[in-house]
C-alpha cells in the first residue's frame, strides 16, 4: 500500500450543520441535544443536566430560537406544591429534531462516501 493510499484511507470528513430562516441559524446541534434530552428526561432541569449544563443555559437556547421563529418548540407546565412540573417537546420541536437529523444523516452519508470514492 502506497503512502498516499495509507493517509487518504484514514480520512474522515468533519462538519457543522444547522438550519436557517432566511439566510440566519436556528437550530444546530447543541438545540437538538437540548430538544432530545428533553424529550428523554421530561424536564429542562434533568435535560440540561444530563448534557452537563446549566438549566438557565439550556432554556436560554430554546427560547432564542422560539424568538427568532416566533413559535414553541417546548411546553412547560408548571408543578404543584409537591412537583410534578416539566416540558413537552411540542409537534414542531419534534419536527425541527427530525429534520435536522435527516440532514446530518443523508450530509454525512454522501460525505464519507465521497473520501471512500477517492481513496
Amino acid at each position: 500500500m502506497s503512502e498516499d493510499s495509507r493517509i487518504t484511507r484514514s480520512l474522515s470528513v468533519r462538519w457543522k450543520m444547522w438550519l436557517e430562516i432566511d439566510g440566519k441559524p436556528v437550530f444546530g446541534p447543541g438545540a437538538y441535544m437540548i430538544l432530545k434530552a428533553v424529550q428523554e428526561t421530561g424536564t429542562i432541569t434533568e435535560g440540561a443536566k444530563k448534557l452537563g449544563m446549566s438549566y438557565r443555559y439550556a432554556w436560554g437556547v430554546i427560547r432564542k430560537i422560539e424568538k427568532r421563529i416566533d413559535a414553541t418548540l417546548l411546553e412547560t407546565h408548571k408543578g404543584g406544591t409537591i412537583g410534578g412540573g416539566g416540558a413537552t417537546v411540542t409537534p414542531l420541536g419534534l419536527r425541527f429534531m427530525q429534520l435536522f437529523a435527516r440532514a446530518e444523516e443523508e450530509f454525512g452519508d454522501v460525505a464519507q462516501e465521497a473520501v471512500r470514492s477517492r481513496s
